[in-house]
């Protein structure tokens, strides 16, 4: 075991430059399209779809982005300090295998079914499940070369604050913590913490839960994901929670104040007001009109993956069709599938088992006669959609139906209740049916909640949306969506976080900092200035 002892710095930013805000996440938010007359082969812009950069709308001025490049030019190096100068981004460079290796195989096979509650109890899930100790340390590796970027640009001694996204950076603050033990490090958890029984099969928790502890704020999205955090770290760690006031609770770790915050993220407004207000939505909103004019229109908007639910709105639509005749000729299920994020077998199997269910669902329900008697009952697209479009599905529709049988940060419902209300010629009405299990489910108090494995519960939900709910009752219930979306959007979330952090490390100019390096297992313990060694009683000898 080493120690280094860590000296405060001089107060009040004596570097006497501008506090810089460091943004980390897995993906820079950067776009790039393939033009040979441009700068190393590619078009760059600013992906302002991105979550990491909309959340950072509300954060004080400087922006500096740390990520990797977009998948189209991870072969190629593009000299960081072109993106800095231009885009104020700097990349993390990932060879293919390497990058594979963490995203495809650790990230989403491993800890992304683990963080949604999912164990290897069948063979089909074993080997997707298994914890494999050479793609950890790859983990850990790339979590490293992250840390020494953020090192390259983050300045202690200019209140410079690091604000770390998702679980793909989970020990970032332990390598953070141990490269500068001043560091002010926030992280935000947009998946679901799972529940201490399932985080406890992890062979590696202690590591995981020692990193969120490393930061100086830890965010989630909803209380329950908090919570389960803290009896986790309670019962491996033997680690106290400290004072609680609403959705915030404060941990002395080490000497070193954590503070454990509930902030569910909200929408960029202004992003948003622009893509509706684009021509190309407004054509898209002509097109749907026209082409199902007539019919109610139910929209879902997924990414593929075993945890969305979209076998059971299938189902659910499926059941409300066999239960309910009258809507037969009239309702229609617009289902749009976003590009899948990694490859996998899962990944295949649900695309599948989905075009299966939809073509038994539009073979038993077709629309009598000819093709101009509108649309089949289900109509799915499969990605990409851009933006554009997606909002004019969402102003379209009757109902939005999100059945996710487990969730964290999904911000569909969100948008769909924006365009409701913001669109030209806006209904200023909607439906939200969202699964319990949801990540936005306890922030949309107008929604009708459901669980997701109760066909029969979520297709009676369904046709009630859009058959017997009165038109009070939906703006009733859309007024009260619409209005804590308009109160808590993503600048809103961006400047609460901000300040959370800058009160959880406000005290560190002022510390001293005792560095215990074990490889995880690192911890920094702080020691207030009003510390004072006991003196040695040599007299008494």
């Amino acid at each position: 075991m080493e120690l280094e002892l860590a000296p405060a710095p001089p107060v009040n930013g004596a570097g006497g430059l501008t506090a810089r805000r460091i943004v980390a996440a897995h993906w820079l938010p950067l776009r790039a399209a393939e033009d040979p007359d441009s700068p190393f082969g590619f078009a760059f812009s600013i992906d302002h779809e991105a979550v990491a950069f909309q959340l950072s709308r509300g954060l004080p001025m400087p922006v500096t982005f740390i990520g990797t490049l977009p998948t189209s030019v991870e072969s190629k190096v593009v000299p960081s300090d072109y993106l800095m100068e231009n885009f104020s981004c700097l990349p993390v460079y990932l060879d293919d295998g390497r990058h594979s290796e963490f995203y495809d195989d650790f990230c989403k096979h491993y800890l992304w079914p683990l963080v949604h509650y999912l164990l290897p109890l069948s063979p089909a899930h074993d080997a997707d499940l298994r914890f494999d100790t050479g793609m950890y340390r790859t983990f850990l590796a790339v979590n490293m070369q992250f840390a020494d970027r953020v090192i390259e640009v983050f300045s202690p001694d200019d209140d410079d604050l690091v604000i770390v996204h998702d679980y793909h950076l989970w020990v970032l603050p332990t390598f953070l913590r141990r490269k500068c033990p001043r560091a002010g490090v926030g992280f935000f958890l947009h998946s679901p913490f799972p529940s201490p029984e399932i985080f406890s099969t992890v062979p590696v928790r202690d590591d995981l839960l020692r990193g969120l502890l490393n930061a100086d704020l830890v965010g989630f999205q909803t209380s329950d994901y908090a919570r389960h955090f803290m009896t986790c770290y309670s019962g491996h760690l033997s680690v106290s929670s400290g004072a609680r006031s609403g959705h915030t609770a404060s941990i002395t770790y080490h000497g070193r104040n954590v503070v454990v915050k509930t902030l569910s993220v909200g929408l960029d407004m202004v992003q948003l007001r622009d893509t509706l207000a684009s021509p190309e939505a407004t054509a898209k909103a002509r097109e749907i009109a026209d082409a199902y004019r007539g019919q109610t229109l139910i929209v879902g908007v997924n990414d593929v993956d075993r945890f969305k639910g979209v076998k059971l709105k299938l189902l659910a639509m499926e059941k409300m069709l066999e239960s309910h005749s009258d809507v037969h000729e009239q309702v229609v299920l617009v289902q749009i599938n976003n590009p899948t994020r990694s490859r996998g077998r899962d990944v295949d199997g649900i695309r599948d088992e989905t075009h299966q269910i939809l073509q038994r669902i539009n073979m038993r329900f077709a629309r009598a006669g000819t093709a101009s008697s509108g649309p089949a009952p289900v109509v799915m697209i499969d990605g990409p959609v851009p933006m554009s479009e997606k909002v004019a599905y969402y102003a379209a529709a009757d109902c939005c139906v999100v059945s996710a049988v487990r969730d964290g940060l999904n911000r569909v419902p969100y948008f769909y209740t924006t365009c409701r209300e913001e669109a030209p010629d806006a209904q200023k009405g909607s439906a939200v049916v969202v699964s319990e299990f949801a990540g936005c489910s306890p922030t949309l108090g107008g929604a009708i909640r459901v669980d997701p494995w109760d066909l029969d519960g979520m297709a009676d939900a369904m046709h009630a949306t859009v058959t017997t709910m009165s038109t009070e009752e939906k703006q009733a219930r859309h007024r009260g969506n619409y209005d804590y979306l308009h109160a808590n959007d993503a600048v809103t979330w961006a400047q609460a976080f901000d300040d959370a952090l800058q009160l959880a490390c406000k005290d560190h100019s002022m510390m001293w900092f005792v560095s215990f390096r074990l490889g995880m297992s690192y911890r920094a313990a702080a020691i207030q200035p009003s510390f004072r060694m006991l003196a040695t009683a040599t007299h008494l000898l």
